[in-house]
């Protein structure tokens, strides 16, 4: 009985963990939130780069040099958003775990201020696989 409710338990969680979005609904959410020509980027732009940044996995976290990056975009937790990353600036003013939303708004929010203040080449992505420079 108990290996039976451990099993559906991780079968629940392996469900809720990871949510990927297609990208037909990230276009929509993103045009909906105001990405369309912010900041003269096409939604095309945006679309992209959260591709190549979480496959559109909408709870994707990763270690990263300094701190974790988390959501769609793959925002970095020492400079924009807070999760006790030491030193942390939370520049986004938000904890990093909204960043890990299905409705995209957090992380829609917080990358239009990483755009208004560093542009799309703040993303690594964006420079290699859009503007094709490697």
């Amino acid at each position: 009985m108990r290996v039976a409710i451990a099993v559906l338990c991780l079968m629940w969680l392996c469900s809720c963990e990871s949510r990927r979005l297609g990208r037909c609904d990230v276009a929509r959410i993103f045009k909906q939130e105001g990405l369309d020509g912010f900041e003269g980027f096409s939604l095309g732009n945006y679309v992209c780069t959260a591709y190549w940044e979480s496959k559109f996995k909408t709870h994707k976290v990763r270690s990263a040099d300094t701190g974790k990056d988390y959501g769609i975009f793959q925002i970095n937790s020492f400079k924009w958003c807070e999760d006790g990353t030491p030193g942390g600036k939370n520049l986004c003013k938000m904890p990093c775990s909204d960043l890990l939303q299905d409705d995209l708004k957090a992380s829609v929010k917080c990358a239009k201020l990483i755009v208004k203040t560093e542009g799309l080449k703040s993303w690594q992505v964006f420079i290699a696989y859009i503007l094709g420079h490697n």
